[in-house]
């Protein structure tokens, strides 16, 4: 992993080494379940900010 004082310089340098090279079966599945976790993230916070409870989406 590519780090100066914690600091990341070339992060998809650390996915290569974690998940392979972009494009692979296990990099394409983690960058999916990332974008996945990402909108619920968005997701969540409009509709706590909208004061709409989770039912009421369904």
């Amino acid at each position: 992993m590519q780090t100066n004082n914690h600091k990341i310089e070339d992060y998809d340098a650390v996915l290569d080494a974690k998940f392979g090279k972009s494009g692979t079966p296990l990099r394409v599945e983690a960058e999916k379940k990332a974008w996945d976790f990402y909108v619920s993230k968005i997701v969540k916070n409009a509709r706590k900010q909208a004061n709409v409870a989770p039912v009421e989406l369904g």
